[in-house]
């Protein structure tokens, strides 16, 4: 049996993923969608990925620090780029001012959706979706326009996008904050699905995920670190076969889902 998944430091990167990161991670981790990648990748794949919530399908092999894959899920955009009209835009652009897909140190990719065009940036733990403006050029001096419904959710994305265009010529790495909870639950189920993979039993998981004594002293049948197991390996699964989905689908799903996932950890011990 490969023991890899057995080592929780090679789950670490997945506590600074972003939600859409993480819905990758799920994602590629499931064994129809592995199939349907092997069968369909070398013709048109378009319908096949559209069902996963993909415009494309993607490599799963690759994870979410080599990929930044295109989801069709996403329900909104808050954040526009627009070119810069207004009349007191008189001075000299900075270099941080100017729209440019080209003079980057980030990832980045341009795809179409619903009559327009949208720019993914990714770099280092950060993902960030935007729309483009349509008289929007290269080399244009840009502006953020956020729509008056969505303006009371849009200051946390606008302090995001203004970051990390700001760091347009950094070459440094953003350093995210210090995991949550939510953020050790999802690297666990990550490490939980691949011991599943790996044909790991329910007190092997254990061992790997909270360490041989504490199995050795707390190993019960109807114990709570033996339910604490079960609650992982239930809540992995519905993430990797239909609920990373809602990871993509709500640019939101942090702040609405946190909660309900405190209140779940903290039922289970988690």
């Amino acid at each position: 049996m490969d023991e890899s998944w057995a080592c929780s430091a090679a789950y670490v990167y997945a506590l600074h993923l972003d939600p859409s990161a993480r819905a990758w991670e799920y994602l590629r981790r499931n064994p129809r969608y592995v199939r349907d990648w092997l069968r369909c990748r070398r013709r048109g794949s378009h319908g096949i990925a559209a069902q996963w919530g993909l415009a494309t399908l993607v490599d799963p092999r690759l994870d979410a620090r080599q990929v930044v894959p295109v989801w069709t899920l996403e329900t909104r955009c808050l954040i526009t780029l627009v070119t810069d009209e207004s009349p007191d835009a008189v001075r000299a652009p900075t270099t941080a001012e100017v729209f440019s897909l080209w003079n980057r140190s980030d990832r980045r990719g341009v795809f179409q959706k619903g009559g327009g065009l949208r720019l993914i940036l990714h770099r280092a733990a950060r993902t960030l979706r935007l729309r483009l403006g349509s008289q929007l050029r290269e080399g244009d001096r840009f502006a953020y326009q956020i729509p008056a419904a969505g303006a009371d959710r849009a200051a946390a994305v606008l302090n995001d996008a203004h970051a990390l265009w700001q760091g347009v010529r950094d070459d440094g790495a953003v350093y995210p904050d210090r995991p949550g909870r939510a953020d050790v639950l999802h690297a666990r189920a990550l490490q939980v699905l691949d011991g599943i993979a790996a044909g790991a039993t329910q007190r092997e998981l254990a061992i790997a995920l909270f360490g041989p004594t504490a199995v050795a002293r707390g190993w019960q049948p109807d114990g709570a670190l033996r339910a604490q197991v079960r609650y992982l390996v239930r809540r992995a699964i519905a993430l990797r076969d239909r609920e990373y989905r809602a990871l993509v689908g709500d640019d939101a799903y942090s702040a609405r889902a946190a909660p309900k996932l405190e209140a779940e950890m903290t039922t289970h011990g988690v």
